[in-house]
């Protein structure tokens, strides 16, 4: 039995954001292929409650390390970040360095704690949660479970108009990260190929998509349209987007079309009559169950749009902007996709009103997530018996 200490700062449970829902399906993973598997928690936020994720994880097995402390040049080097991009004047300090968002005081966490519990694999949760794995005794493997790239993180999110965000790297420091794993985790294979043209030689990179399991093909009898997120910045663009200019040419050619939307994103959406805030739902398959179509109109992004894996998981048919299925390419086809307004109505129309195209969607959804799980499970396996 291989034992593996998961590191990563954010709780599990609830279930209601991407990251949550990725580490949680990992974790199930492992403990399905015969892993035990304990968590420690880089307590970093004081709004998030860890108690439901302890009781998930097993108390005996999930351990607290504060995060809140930093070092004082990283300290005032976040602050003057903090107070440039609130003024909109990045003139220095755009790029972070690898270890600011955590704590000077793990090294010595670390060496003590290795030292009561011993582990065959050490696997970080994020870029900057990578430090712990300097701290690997020798036969520890040390593994890196990426999320996203975060050289492209300052373009993505200024290409939003959006400036307050927490981490982006310069690729020769994303490199130095990479260097500091046995093996690298790409949520998509995109992303791999990236990882592999700068990572240190040596370093392994395989690609663990978000595995969920797959339903049986079903067709909503609705006019139903689902959109279903997180309150993440590019989430709230997209949808702002679908609203503005793709909402009203699908009430002009399917006037019976009722959008709903479901996730902490409602706590960011003005009510309207034009559509349905469902806030956070406690069962999200019913939601899936009576959506005809689910949308993904989010164009900016790195990662996997867990969205759209949900969607398909769910055996819905999607219709995405070209971003939001990178990775989920396939033939046939998984999803209608459309970058242009009018290209996406069509394609959200065409589903409400064609039951053959939905049905067929939602089969090879279905086909295609079987398929997938598949070989998430295949590299996670090469990874716990390499």
């Amino acid at each position: 039995m291989k034992r593996v200490l998961v590191i990563s700062e954010t709780v599990v449970l609830p279930v209601e954001r991407g990251n949550r829902r990725r580490v949680y399906n990992l974790i199930e993973m492992m403990r399905r292929a015969g892993c035990e598997v304990d968590y420690l928690y880089l307590q970093t936020y004081d709004n998030e409650d860890p108690e439901e994720t302890k009781v998930w994880i097993g108390e005996d097995h999930f351990f607290v390390c504060r995060n809140k402390k930093r070092s004082f040049p990283v300290f005032v080097k976040r602050k003057f970040r903090k107070l440039m991009e609130l003024t909109h004047c990045q003139i220095a300090l755009k790029y972070f360095s690898l270890d600011e968002r955590i704590t000077p005081d793990i090294d010595d966490f670390m060496r003590d704690f290795l030292k009561e519990h011993h582990y065959d694999i050490l696997w970080a949760e994020y870029m900057y949660n990578s430090r712990p794995l300097l701290s690997a005794p020798e036969g520890c493997k040390r593994v890196l479970d990426t999320h996203n790239v975060f050289s492209f993180k300052r373009q993505m999110y200024e290409a939003v108009g959006y400036y307050d965000y927490e981490f982006a790297l310069k690729k020769e420091t994303e490199a130095e990260g990479l260097g500091r794993a046995d093996t690298v985790v790409a949520i998509q294979e995109e992303e791999a190929e990236f990882f592999r043209s700068i990572a240190p030689e040596g370093v392994k990179v395989v690609t663990i998509g978000e595995n969920m399991p797959a339903c049986e093909p079903f067709v909503a009898d609705t006019k139903d349209i689902l959109f279903l997120g997180s309150f993440y910045v590019v989430n709230r663009q997209g949808l702002k987007d679908f609203i503005d200019n793709i909402l009203p040419l699908i009430k002009k050619k399917c006037p019976e079309a009722k959008l709903k939307i479901a996730g902490t994103i409602c706590r960011h959406i003005q009510e309207s009559p034009d559509y349905e805030l469902l806030g956070i739902v406690d069962d999200v398959s019913e939601q899936y169950r009576s959506a005809r179509v689910v949308i993904n109109p989010v164009n900016y992004g790195t990662g996997l749009n867990i969205k759209s894996i949900e969607a398909l998981s769910h055996g819905r048919p999607l219709v995405s902007h070209s971003v939001g299925v990178r990775g989920l390419r396939s033939d046939p086809p998984v999803a209608l996709v459309a970058d242009e307004p009018e290209a996406f109505a069509d394609a959200v129309v065409s589903v409400l009103e064609n039951e053959e195209q939905a049905r067929s969607l939602s089969e090879n959804a279905c086909r295609f997530m079987k398929e997938y799980r598949e070989k998430n499970l295949a590299a996670l396996q090469s990874i716990l018996e390499d």
